[in-house]
């Protein structure tokens, strides 16, 4: 009877240990599978792939196992091009207002006055042309000129004229006419160049930059008042000029 029992209690060990081994194979084949390195690749839409090399560490309760996992990650490099100041090199057919402000001297009232001509005239066929908007001026075209740009930019070329026996009629010379502050009041002061503005009774090239700049940076005039937020104008030299003004 004793040894019935001694026989029972010496197989459930062997049971036991049995049990045990088969646990410690399962955790380790399972452990191992996932170790297993990964690679990912993402494929962007057309670029030289950068990589990007992510070691990790898994330590299991057995041993210190390191295995390393490398993640391969492509990125794409933007096709737009800057300048090294930021300032983005602009098509002026196909820029929005947004974009036409990034540039020096333009702002909400400039952009739309350069959209709406372009829509107007079929696109600016040259980026001189853009001094035919209302508004822009040689100083601002000078500060603008080497950020912008047209595709497939278009000149007009002068026809040679042809020789004739007969001599040509000599045209009297006539001395360009350069319109008075009278003749071209009411002056817009919101869209007026700067060589307009300076036409203005009491305004020098320092009053009509602050004007110009005041108006960018705030969107407009809303009124012939705010000319007194313009320093070096005095209230009567405001009284002097808003006969000549509108908004």
């Amino acid at each position: 009877m004793k040894g019935g029992r001694a026989f029972i209690k010496y197989l459930l060990f062997v049971l036991f240990i049995i049990a045990v081994i088969c646990a410690a194979i399962f955790f380790f084949h399972i452990t191992e599978n996932t170790q297993k390195p990964t690679s990912i690749t993402i494929t962007p839409y057309d670029d030289t792939p950068t990589e990007y090399t992510n070691v990790s560490s898994v330590k299991t309760s057995a041993s210190s196992r390191t295995t390393a996992s490398k993640t391969t990650i492509h990125t794409s490099v933007s096709a737009a091009a800057t300048t090294a100041c930021g300032i983005v090199s602009l098509d002026i057919n196909t820029a929005s207002a947004d974009e036409l402000k990034k540039l020096k001297g333009i702002g909400d009232v400039l952009a739309q006055e350069i959209i709406s001509y372009r829509e107007s005239s079929g696109g600016f066929r040259n980026i001189e042309e853009i001094m035919n908007v209302k508004g822009i001026g040689e100083s601002i075209f000078a500060d603008i000129r080497d950020h912008i740009y047209v595709a497939d930019p278009v000149y007009d070329t002068r026809d040679e004229t042809p020789v004739s026996k007969e001599p040509a009629e000599e045209e009297p010379n006539e001395e360009e006419h350069t319109p008075t502050l009278e003749e071209l009041a009411p002056i817009n002061i919101n869209t007026a160049d700067r060589d307009i503005l300076l036409m203005l009774p009491h305004v020098d090239e320092d009053t009509a930059d602050r004007m110009i700049e005041f108006r960018e940076s705030t969107g407009g005039f809303r009124n012939e008042y705010e000319l007194l937020l313009i320093e070096g104008l005095s209230h009567s030299d405001v009284d002097d000029i808003i006969q000549f003004i509108t908004i």
